[in-house]
């Protein structure tokens, strides 16, 4: 065999990991380097050495090639489920209340539509997990802690899933609490000498997400930034249909000690025209998409080696009982012994290395070897290429069939003792006078069949066909008990002749529908709306109103007919399945009374308080010192609307972290764009929102903590679809680490949102300042001046999570924003900043809790406004508070405006701070009078007990 050099360029292993909590982040060489030819690139894949059933054996890929991966190896645990039988007869004894309910119904802040169904030992989320969906459960104050399972419906994209990745997270840190409890008990009760309990208190949970084509692919582009340890997370991606028109099996394709569950994946069909008329907009983005889907359908994504790849990486995000390794590629004198070694024979097969090693007697040739190593998910650089899908996911879900009521006059009767009657309660015999053998059907009632519904999401119109051709809907078996049909419309899916005569041909079955046509665009968080009510009756220039319709849907179709068919879809729907079935509308959440919720905290007091201010703001002496000292502030008409300003999770209060910064004659800046920021705009905006959205110039995201980023791809595709029929040409600028921009194409795969649209600008350390974390600038020219509003971008790293970025927006007329993401005070952002008109800082807690500020590397009130002061920022706004705190902190501030000052003195004595709500809107020149109302506000809000 020729001998070759196997390595051209040594890289250590393992790989250097970034220094941030992450470890799925991985420091590659920032140079490519060209590896000599392998002996082993044209080897077979080495499958007969592994013929473990639990192992899988695919070639690395380029990146992996980079550290002399020649092959990886993936293995799964084995499986110990219970089996069918042993899942029935468990479910058969069992006797409890079983419910499913609507969550959620689209509106502006939750686009999808989401089920909770409801057993007494076990939740489980179907439908839409759309973004807000986790702050509507907070809303209506829903517990999940018992969900395990999620059965997403429709497509996989950003619209029906956004809000999955702030779910998973929730639900990962309420099962580690859970899984650190059983250990607990399982370790005291070996310290006692006792054994585990064997039932479900010895049982640790793992989180399964049950969805169509492209689940694993889109969890996986999250590497990044979501992790996990200990965390068992099992994506059960239905790439398959389980039933053709040849295949008439009843059996469901998923069970466990609840529920059946049949899964029917749907496929889009392409549509005929129908007239030749000219169509609209709507009609023309459906046929496209639906072009696009089955044009995407073609292209083969499901190779078996890529679909393992990506389901590996999304198992070790979380750090599951799933081992990737690899065959590296060293040489025998430099592998480590003792070890198993691998060769490539002359007909190219790899083979376990049997020859004399190295330190023996006779000399040995330093050939080329594999040896087995770990190999974490974090090399996975690139996923594979993927395609959107057009698979919508539907289900139909039953519960097991339960035992009827025991009689026991009939067990005492046939003479069996009482501490048998539970075997005749599980389904098992027991012996009765004289030796008699009495069975359960002895002395139990009729059998009580199993019930329940099915869950259909048609995201349009080319999806109908394929649905009511299915062959579960004639399954006597499968649809047996099904009394309810849930379905998940798309704009005109539920006027179509096709729907409603299947619905009308199924009329012994109840439809109720959610869509977008049908559900009115109602106030979904009453906790924040109430407050914004409050607000407004103190401050109506600065607290507007959320926008909201009770009579008009999302679509801005009229709720005014009721259908002979369906029903409406309502928040708070229940439908009871056991003890017996029935419909609960009396659990239905009525449309909020927001004034009559305000009003009860608004005293004389506070009013009092807010009218001396609007005295004090409309006295012509006060207007004009302001004009006066403010003369010399660039676009005192730039106006600051703060969508969220919580951090780390939304609150009934308070949305994660974004804040808008619209300059007339430049553009609208996005800073941060955290879960359902697009409904955060939908609010405030209403009808005024794709002007908005024409004029969104421009993204910058601070780091990719969930909080901050997961609004940013719904945001892009509002953008995009808006700007497509208004302005095809328009660009929108995102700017941040390069981590981000990563993640941004590699989701393009999965759903066209306007990716490559996109002017992006990521920020790395300026080799020329040494010493310091700043940034190159980007620095625009005249025509992307003119194209995106803005002159230069500076930034710097920070203290807080790897790649944590603070920037400073630089605008033509002068105008400097200066934005601090999540961080510790930094001298650098201090340096970037001087001169800042306006500074966004936060401020997640108070000044006693400095301790946690350090520890969580983030910022006190005090320290963020120091940071203003060294700047010399002239004005201040403080966001991102922790999500314990409503009420306004006290602060120390220089209410009498000095129109005497010049020069340097001036950015000190004309400082003004404010404090971030949800919805506020207040302009650049508006600050002294928003600042007048600061007494009142901390009157009104001093009672509001902190959340702990």
């Amino acid at each position: 065999m020729k001998i070759r050099n196997a390595v051209h360029t040594k890289l250590s292993w393992p790989p250097p990991f970034s220094p941030a909590a992450n470890p799925h982040i991985a420091v590659w060489p920032r140079k490519g380097r060209v590896s000599a030819k392998s002996v082993f690139a044209k080897a077979l894949l080495p499958t007969k050495l592994f013929e473990n059933p639990t192992t899988s054996v695919l070639r690395a890929s380029p990146k992996d090639r980079l550290y002399d991966a020649r092959f990886l190896l993936f293995q799964k645990p084995e499986s110990k489920q219970p089996s069918s039988a042993e899942i029935v007869a468990r479910a058969f004894q069992a006797k409890m209340l079983n419910y499913i309910q609507i969550v959620t119904t689209p509106t502006a802040d939750t686009q999808g539509t989401c089920l909770l169904l409801h057993f007494d030992n076990k939740r489980y989320l179907f439908g839409n997990i759309a973004e807000g969906t986790q702050r509507a459960i907070i809303q209506r104050n829903i517990g999940i802690q018992k969900v395990e399972d999620l059965f997403l419906t429709g497509l996989v994209n950003w619209r029906n899933d956004g809000g999955l990745l702030g779910t998973i997270l929730v639900l990962a840190d309420t099962l580690a609490g859970k899984i650190e409890s059983i250990q607990a008990n399982i370790e005291e009760r070996k310290k006692q000498g006792k054994k585990p309990r064997q039932n479900n208190d010895t049982i640790k949970p793992s989180l399964r997400i049950h969805g169509g084509k492209n689940l694993a692919h889109l969890l996986a582009t999250a590497r990044r930034f979501i992790f996990r340890k200990g965390l068992p997370l099992r994506p059960h991606e239905i790439r398959d249909d389980p039933r053709s028109t040849e295949q008439q099996a009843s059996e469901p394709d998923w069970q466990d000690h609840n529920i059946n569950v049949w899964y029917m994946p749907v496929q889009s069909m392409p549509k005929t025209p129908t007239s030749p008329r000219k169509r609209t907009h709507q009609e023309f983005t459906e046929e496209t998409n639906a072009d696009e889907q089955t044009n995407a359908s073609l292209v083969s994504s499901d190779n078996e080696d890529d679909v393992k790849l990506v389901s590996t990486v999304v198992t070790q995000m979380f750090d599951s009982d799933w081992k990737m390794d690899a065959l590296i590629e060293t040489t025998l004198h430099q592998a480590k012994l003792p070890a198993k070694l691998f060769v490539r024979d002359d007909k190219g097969h790899i083979q376990v290395y049997t020859g004399p090693m190295p330190g023996g007697d006779q000399e040995v040739p330093d050939i080329p070897v594999l040896v087995r190593q770990p190999w974490p998910g974090a090399m996975v650089a690139a996923l594979p290429r993927t395609e959107p899908s057009n698979q919508s996911m539907c289900y139909i879900v039953k519960s097991h069939d339960r035992r009827g009521k025991f009689n026991p006059e009939a067990a005492e009767k046939l003479g069996v003792s009482k501490l048998h009657y539970k075997l005749l309660t599980a389904g098992q015999n027991a012996v009765g006078k004289d030796g008699t053998i009495v069975t359960p059907s002895m002395v139990l009632g009729e059998t009580v069949p199993g019930n329940g519904f099915a869950v259909v999401d048609l995201p349009d119109t080319s999806y109908i066909d394929a649905l009511v051709n299915r062959t579960e809907w004639s399954n006597e078996n499968i649809m047996k008990g099904v009394h309810v049909i849930f379905w998940i419309l798309g704009h005109g899916v539920g006027s179509d002749p096709r729907l409603q005569e299947f619905m009308q041909k199924m009329s012994e079955i109840r439809h109720i529908v959610s869509s977008v046509d049908d559900c009115p665009n109602r106030i979904s968080l009453e906790s924040v709306a109430a407050q914004a009510f409050k607000l407004r009756c103190i401050d109506p220039d600065r607290f507007p109103l959320p926008t909201y319709n009770n009579e008009v849907s999302v679509s801005n179709t009229p709720i005014t007919t009721t259908s002979s068919i369906y029903e409406s879809g309502r928040i708070g729907k229940t439908v009871q399945f056991a003890p017996q079935y029935l419909h609960q509308d009396d659990k239905i959440v009525p449309f909020p009374d927001i004034e009559k919720l305000a009003r009860e905290d608004l005293d004389s007091e506070v009013l009092a308080m807010a009218e001396q201010a609007r005295t004090k703001i409309s006295n012509p002496e006060f207007l004009a010192k302001i004009e006066k000292v403010e003369s010399d502030i660039p676009h005192r008409d730039a106006e600051i609307i703060t969508l969220g300003t919580g951090s780390a999770l939304p609150s009934k209060y308070r949305n994660v972290s974004a804040t808008l910064v619209r300059v007339p004659g430049c553009g609208n800046y996005l800073f941060d764009c955290g879960e359902n920021t697009l409904g955060q705009l939908r609010r405030v905006f209403g009808d005024d929102l794709p002007e908005v959205l024409q004029n969104l110039k421009g993204i910058w995201i601070s780091h990719l903590h969930a909080d901050h980023h997961l609004g940013t791809a719904s945001v892009i595709r509002a953008w995009h679809e808006e700007t497509t029929k208004s302005n095809p040409s328009a660009k929108l600028l995102v700017a941040s680490h390069f981590h981000m921009i990563d993640w941004l194409r590699e989701y393009a795969d999965i759903e066209n949102y306007g990716f490559d649209r996109l002017v992006t600008a990521t920020f790395n350390n300026d080799p020329s300042q040494r010493g310091i974390r700043a940034c190159r600038p980007r620095i625009f020219s005249d025509d992307e001046t003119e194209l995106l509003g803005l002159k230069r971008i500076d930034a710097c790293f920070v203290q807080h999570c790897f790649g944590a970025l603070a920037t400073v927006f630089t605008f033509p007329s002068g105008l400097k924003v200066a934005y601090s993401g999540d961080c510790r005070p930094c001298d650098d952002f201090v340096a970037i900043g001087k001169g800042a008109t306006l500074l966004i800082h936060e401020s997640t807690f108070d000044d006693e809790l400095q301790g946690d500020a350090i520890a969580k590397k983030h910022s006190t009130m005090s320290e963020a406004i120091d940071v203003g002061r060294r700047m010399g920022a002239r004005r201040i706004l403080l966001t991102h508070f922790s999500q314990r705190y409503q009420k306004v902190p006290i602060m120390e501030e220089n209410l009498e405006i000095r129109d005497d000052v010049e020069g340097d003195k001036k950015a000190e004595l004309d400082e003004v701070i404010l404090v971030a709500f949800d919805y506020m809107r207040v302009r650049l020149g508006d600050f002294r009078k928003a600042q007048a109302f600061l007494p009142a506000l901390q009157k009104l809000l001093e009672d509001v007990q902190d959340e702990q």
